[in-house]
């Protein structure tokens, strides 16, 4: 169920309807955002259901356990419970026809009771680390299993036949569940966060199971935290118009980024990659470029209509980007790109693998494996872990030469200075980032070197597909230069009625008569 599609515009209709009459009911409220956002997810495959029950359930004791708790046969009841009904219902007939999901869900049932009767027997701090060890286990074997299982068998056989070993595999039939990397990371930080003190973990299951499928941002994030957005569910949300004003703005122009700019430049991308053997200079670059604001409006555009829609729902999702394209160093870049994520991996990742306390090397060691492995995130992938490879380099080579804090003693100068440095500085990194969106494009490392020789050609400067990018990433680069400028993303409740009339009707006339004659899915819908 696409954002963008007359289906999803339909449901969130009728799902505010009913949510205006339990707005007086916060239980009822929570209840309707649960079955809403099974109902959403479940419109892809009624099967992924089950994943997302069984992380659910798995978060729920862990969580608890985690922090200290003794868990009770009450709560052991509500989760098993929850597992094997919640599943039953959601795979329907399906459940007497395929033997492996019911093996599948009692042998989680079975693993579930398994971790609380040996908990019993330790004590409390060797309990916590037993549970959050657990949920780490059981979350990521998941993720695993659907995302990278055929990707490094595939690498095993391959390394294999490299030395003359004949490994054999069968790749298996497997569907990646949409959207397993977003809540799989959610819910670890849930009990990672309870088990580090960051939070109280809740006995309501239906609020934590709510707040893992919440459907704004179930498929491609913000990947939020349980601090944040769990706490939002204990309290009840009343509607008012000031919310559903700025969150229907701020809907419409995520919408606009997607279905005007992102999907219109998406053919010119996809072209040059399919085959950039078969293209001139100035062609790769026009694909280069227009992935690289295809996938910014792609993406920022999804995060824009998902916190739109949470927000006229009463809740507050964090900012996933921040003009990364302005940035001028690569700290800077992921400080400003897919904030969710980039937080993520540094607060449970980095920071324990040492963060910067382990000397210079330590720290350089640390960045490159947090950025391979969120390289992998993205995708079982080769050139994902070459991307996450570039990024970390760029960003031990900037911290090797201290360009971040030489930029904070740089704020004294003169203001000509300034903007002449800052100017150079965002150039380059855009030139990094460039050469960073190649390489997370490219099909294959074959494709790839390719395609980056053929951009230093002289043929093809000239190309229509240049001024065609151009054309439709104006509006968003006049957007951002005002965003930039008046330091504000949501400037258009600050300008004058008639300004923000025309924006509007602006955004209208372009949703109406210019969106691409093809829709494109989210492409992080893959990750």
């Amino acid at each position: 169920m696409l954002f963008q599609t007359p289906l999803f515009f339909a449901f969130f209709t009728v799902f505010f309807g009913l949510y205006y009459l339990t707005r007086k009911h916060l239980r009822l409220q929570n209840i309707l955002i649960l079955i809403g956002s099974y109902v959403f997810y479940g419109a892809w495959d009624e099967r992924f259901l089950v994943l997302i029950i069984a992380s659910t359930a798995t978060d729920y004791l862990a969580g608890l356990g985690a922090a200290g708790n003794k868990i009770t046969n009450r709560q052991v009841g509500t989760a098993l419970g929850y597992l094997f009904v919640g599943s039953f219902v959601a795979l329907g007939a399906q459940w007497e026809t395929s033997g492996q999901y019911f093996l599948a869900v009692m042998g989680l049932g079975a693993i579930l009771v398994g971790i609380e009767f040996l908990s019993r027997r330790m004590d409390e701090a060797a309990r916590r680390k037993f549970y959050v060890v657990s949920s780490v286990v059981i979350n990521l074997s998941i993720l695993g299993v659907f995302k990278y299982l055929n990707f490094f068998a595939e690498s095993l056989v391959a390394l294999g036949d490299t030395f003359g070993i004949g490994f054999s595999y069968v790749t298996l039939e497997i569907v990646l569940p949409v959207g397993i990397s977003f809540y799989t990371f959610q819910t670890l930080s849930y009990t990672i966060d309870a088990y580090r003190g960051n939070l109280k973990p809740t006995d309501r299951f239906i609020e934590l199971a709510a707040f893992v499928a919440f459907f704004p941002q179930l498929v491609a994030g913000p990947v939020e935290r349980a601090a944040h957005l769990l706490p939002q569910f204990d309290r009840l949300r009343h509607l008012n118009w000031e919310n559903i004003q700025t969150g229907a703005v701020l809907f419409a122009w995520g919408m606009f980024k997607k279905v005007v700019i992102a999907d219109n430049i998406a053919p010119i991308a996809n072209q040059a990659f399919a085959d950039p053997s078969l293209m001139t200079a100035g062609q790769l670059f026009a694909g280069l470029l227009a992935f690289t604001f295809q996938i910014y409006c792609d993406f920022s555009g999804y995060s824009d209509m998902a916190r739109g829609s949470a927000r006229m729902l009463g809740f507050d999702l964090m900012l996933n980007f921040n003009l990364p394209y302005v940035s001028r160093t690569p700290s800077e870049f992921w400080r400003r790109w897919h904030i969710s994520l980039s937080s993520w991996l540094r607060d449970y990742l980095y920071i324990s693998l040492g963060g910067n306390r382990g000397g210079a090397i330590g720290t350089y060691r640390n960045l490159s494996l947090t950025m391979i492995l969120g390289g992998l995130w993205h995708g079982a992938s080769w050139t994902f872990v070459l991307w996450g490879t570039y990024h970390g380099l760029l960003l031990v080579i900037y911290r090797i030469f201290n360009i971040d804090d030489w930029l904070e003693g740089f704020k004294n100068r003169a203001m000509a200075s300034r903007v002449a440095i800052n100017g150079l500085l965002m150039a380059v990194m855009f030139g990094f980032t460039l050469i960073g969106w190649l390489i997370f494009r490219a099909n294959d490392m074959a494709s790839l070197g390719t395609y980056f020789i053929g951009l230093f050609g002289t043929e093809g400067w000239t190309d229509p597909s240049i001024v065609r990018v151009l054309h439709y990433i104006a509006p968003l680069v006049l957007v951002q230069i005002i965003q930039f400028r008046m330091r504000d993303l949501e400037f258009f409740w600050r300008v004058p009625k008639f300004i923000r009339l025309n924006l509007a009707l602006a955004i209208l006339y372009g949703l109406l008569f210019l969106p691409a004659v093809q829709t494109q899915a989210f492409i992080y819908f893959d990750f």
